[in-house]
């Protein structure tokens, strides 16, 4: 009985060391894919850079200032963004959606809104994959003017806050 007992014991303590590796590795992927290392450079979201050119290409009018907003079917911050969005009426605003059951997600989304979602959607998260969800880029000409994340990008007033951080350009005049 003893013996059985001390196997019993034996396998609890791998079975909770395993557990404890992985969570252990579970953490350690979260923070580099916070603090971005060990993510290409090329798709880290950083203010100045040019969109990928797929990107690009899904936005109507890319001259014009954008909200693109990265979703995800999964995120319930992302719903609550999309029943919001209708906030950001007269603004040009693109959402990529991203997940398999994106159904209430493309729904609660206003019709100004672009959807970008299935095949383009994943083609996109290839070239600029995100870390949170949802997140936000302010683009102007397919450059990132600015970018929010997670509470910087979760509901409409944070999307304005993004707008605003555009900077004026003056027509050109003609001599």
């Amino acid at each position: 009985m003893d013996r059985i007992l001390a196997i019993a014991v034996v396998v609890a303590c791998v079975v909770l060391t395993v557990a404890f590796l992985a969570c252990l590795r579970g953490i350690a992927e979260l923070r580099l894919r916070l603090t971005g290392r060990g993510v290409d450079p090329a798709s880290q979201l950083i203010t100045g850079r040019k969109l990928p050119d797929l990107l690009i290409q899904l936005i109507p009018d890319a001259a014009q200032d954008t909200l693109v907003v990265f979703m995800s079917s999964t995120c319930g911050t992302c719903l609550g963004l999309a029943a919001e969005l209708d906030k950001l009426a007269g603004r040009q605003v693109v959402a990529c959606v991203l997940g398999d059951s994106n159904t209430e997600l493309v729904a609660m989304l206003p019709s100004f809104v672009t959807v970008v979602e299935g095949e383009q959607s994943e083609a996109v998260d290839k070239e600029m994959p995100m870390a949170i969800w949802p997140s936000a880029i302010l683009q102007r000409d397919g450059f990132m003017v600015a970018v929010g994340q997670g509470s910087g990008a979760d509901s409409a007033a944070a999307l304005e806050v993004l707008w605003e951080q555009r900077l004026s350009v003056p027509e050109e005049t003609q001599v």
